[in-house]
C-alpha cells in the first residue's frame, strides 16, 4: 500500500514539473522572431536595453555581478485599439523600473498583435513617481493623463499637475504625437506642452519662473515672467545629448539669436508663454539674412531688429540677399523689388 502511495506522488511531481517546464518554455520560446501569445511575456525596448518581461516581471543585474538590479514591472491602466493602422486591436499599457535609488520611472509600452501573437514596442518615459490617473484609445491614437508635480517642486511634493500626452505607432515605433507649428506665427505653449514645427525643430514648455514684484512688497525693479525651453530637433540634431535649454523673458532677453533660429518671446502667463520662431536665412558670398521677419541682409551673422513688422518685409522673401559692388552684403535691387517697395508704403 506504501508503495502504490509513493508511485502516486512521485506520478503527481513529475506531471507537475513536465507542466512547469512546457510553460517556461513556452514563455521562452512561443513564437517566431519576438512574437508571443502573451503581451505580458515579450520584449520591449526600454532606454536603448531589450527588457523581457516574465508573466509582467523582469530583474537584471545593472552590471555583471552586480548586486544591484534593474526590475520592470507591469503597472496596468491598459487600453485596446489599433494604433498600428493594420485594422486589429494592439495592446497599450504602462509598466514601472527601479534600479535601486528612489525613483520609480514609468513607462509607456505597447504591444503590436499579429497573426503570429505579440509584439513588443520601444518604451516611452512618462515620467520618475508620477500618479497614473487613465490610459485611453481613440482614433488611432493612445491618450495617457497622469499627474505630475510643479516645476521646481521637490519629489517629496505630490503631482498636482495634470498632463495629457498622445502617442501613436509609426513604422513599428511608439512615437508621441505633437503639435505642428509653422515659423512666423505666434505659437502659445502651456507648461509641459511639446510643439514640432516644420523642420522637426521641437520645443518643451518647461517652466515659468515669476520674479514679479510682489502687492505691498518694495523692490529695486518690477520682476518679469521669464519661460524656460527645452530644445531639441531641426537645427539642433535629435539625439538625447542635443537636448539644450533657453530662456525668454518679458523685459530681459526677450529676442534671442540662437543655432539658425530667432526667437521671441511676445506674452507671457503665469501658466502660458507665446512665441514666435523664424529661421535665420543665410544668402550668398558670405552674406547673411537676419532681423525677425528676414528683412535684413548683412555681412553679419547674428543681426536681430525690434521685430516690429512692416509691410514692405514681405518684398524681401523674393529678393537676393549678395555682396554689391561696393563690396558691402545688401540687397540686390530689381525692378520687381522696387515695385513691391513702392506698393507697400
Amino acid at each position: 500500500m506504501k508503495k502504490i502511495i509513493l508511485y502516486i506522488i512521485g506520478f503527481v511531481v513529475l506531471v507537475g514539473a513536465f507542466f512547469l517546464v512546457s510553460d517556461y518554455i513556452y514563455i521562452q520560446k512561443q513564437g517566431d522572431g519576438g512574437f508571443q501569445k502573451d503581451y505580458k511575456n515579450i520584449s520591449y525596448m526600454i532606454e536603448g536595453r531589450e527588457v523581457t518581461l516574465v508573466n509582467g516581471y523582469s530583474e537584471i543585474e545593472i552590471a555583471p555581478n552586480s548586486a544591484s538590479k534593474i526590475i520592470t514591472k507591469y503597472f496596468g491602466n491598459e487600453a485596446e485599439g489599433d494604433i498600428s493602422g493594420d485594422g486589429v486591436s494592439d495592446i497599450s499599457f504602462l509598466i514601472t523600473q527601479e534600479s535601486g535609488g528612489s525613483g520609480v520611472f514609468y513607462y509607456l509600452v505597447s504591444a503590436i498583435k499579429t497573426d503570429l501573437g505579440y509584439k513588443g514596442t520601444n518604451a516611452i518615459l512618462l515620467g520618475d513617481r508620477i500618479a497614473p490617473q487613465t490610459t485611453n484609445y481613440n482614433n488611432g491614437e493612445i491618450t495617457v493623463n497622469y499627474a505630475d508635480r510643479k516645476p521646481g517642486e521637490p519629489m517629496t511634493a505630490s503631482p498636482s499637475v495634470g498632463v495629457s500626452r498622445y502617442f501613436k505607432v509609426e513604422n513599428g515605433l511608439l512615437v508621441e504625437q505633437m503639435d505642428l507649428a509653422d515659423f512666423g506665427k505666434e505659437v502659445t505653449f502651456a507648461v509641459n506642452q511639446k510643439v514640432k514645427f516644420t523642420d522637426g525643430l521641437i520645443l518643451t514648455l518647461k517652466q515659468i519662473d515669476d520674479s514679479r514684484c510682489k502687492p505691498n512688497v518694495v523692490c529695486i525693479w518690477a520682476g518679469e515672467l521669464a519661460p524656460t525651453f527645452d530644445i531639441k530637433g531641426g537645427n539642433y540634431g535629435s539625439g538625447i545629448l542635443e537636448v539644450i535649454e533657453i530662456s525668454l523673458g518679458t523685459i530681459h532677453n526677450s529676442i534671442l539669436v540662437e543655432s539658425g533660429y530667432i526667437f521671441e518671446l511676445k506674452s507671457a502667463t503665469e501658466t502660458t508663454a507665446t512665441i514666435v520662431i523664424n529661421r535665420k536665412e543665410v544668402g550668398v558670398d558670405g552674406c547673411y539674412i537676419g532681423g525677425c521677419s528676414s528683412q535684413i541682409c548683412s555681412d553679419q551673422e547674428d543681426v536681430v531688429s525690434t521685430c516690429e513688422y512692416r509691410e514692405e518685409y514681405a518684398c524681401y522673401k523674393n529678393a537676393k540677399c549678395e555682396r554689391q559692388n561696393d563690396g558691402k552684403c545688401g540687397w540686390t535691387q530689381t525692378d520687381q523689388l522696387t515695385q513691391c517697395l513702392n506698393s507697400a508704403k
